[in-house]
């Protein structure tokens, strides 16, 4: 398997942007990945110390609000840009949380969030950055792989376009046979540039899935289709750092243990 791109979502529930290449650490998340939500205004968020990870039932999510299918998000050091229907429209620097500047940052794009949203939103929304890790399903420091004709797969099964956005990976690579990473990689060691990661389960997908990434428009319940089809509802597979190092687009992954 061949790294075909790289992926980082700064802000839970919306798109992304690719990477040229990532330093991974040591049981450590996909740098620069989840480290911000946007607090739903649940009471949940009064009772919980600033930072702390949270479920994803407090935050806003594609699961229930499509239209945050038409934002994506890029983080490049500090400075963090949203793109809606791909033009600019916030850029931000969201550098030390702690200072005026930092806050004043949050303001803004709560501000944003609160005015994008409109009626939409469920509360009083909030911008919140994650103090220890990242704001991914699980708490565990888990990076997310797969094929590429695992995504050619379920597009040809649902009638859709192939879309890596659609499924908020991490890591894409060029594969010849679908769902190679599930049945070859897991319970392995894998090397990958100068990392070395443990594949540990597959990635079981939620309703976000039905959300087409272009149109932000809702489809059938392709996660039944899935059932129906492939007798589950994985795509892609989990995996954590074991050892450090760069890894980049082109590099190969060998199975090593």
């Amino acid at each position: 398997m061949i790294l075909k791109s790289l992926w980082h979502y700064p802000v839970k529930g919306i798109g992304g942007s690719k990477v040229d290449q990532a330093s991974l650490t040591i049981a450590k998340h996909f740098p620069g990945d989840r480290l911000f939500a946007v607090g739903n205004g649940h009471a949940k968020h009064r009772e919980t110390p600033p930072g702390a990870w949270l479920k994803k039932a407090f935050f806003l999510q594609m699961l229930k609000h499509e239209r945050l299918a038409e934002l994506d998000c890029a983080l490049e050091g500090d400075q963090i840009r949203f793109n809606h229907q791909g033009k600019i429209v916030l850029e931000a620097d969201i550098g030390a949380p702690s200072s005026a500047e930092g806050q004043a940052a949050m303001r803004r794009i709560t501000a944003f969030f609160t005015e994008f949203m409109g009626d939409e939103a469920p509360g009083e929304l909030q911008f919140m950055r994650c103090g220890e890790g990242a704001y991914t399903d699980q708490s565990q420091p888990l990076i997310s792989l797969g094929g590429s004709a695992s995504l050619d797969a379920f597009a040809k099964m649902t009638g859709t376009n192939s879309d890596a956005r659609r499924f908020r990976l991490n890591m894409i690579f060029e594969t010849s046979t679908a769902y190679e990473e599930e049945t070859r990689l897991l319970d392995k060691i894998i090397t990958l540039g100068d990392a070395q990661l443990r594949v540990v389960e597959p990635v079981g997908r939620c309703g976000a899935i039905n959300v087409d990434p272009t149109t932000a428009k809702r489809g059938p319940d392709y996660l039944r289709t899935m059932r129906e089809t492939l007798g589950h509802s994985d795509l892609g597979v989990f995996a954590i750092v074991t050892k450090g190092g760069i890894v980049k687009p082109g590099d190969r992954l060998q199975v090593t243990g």
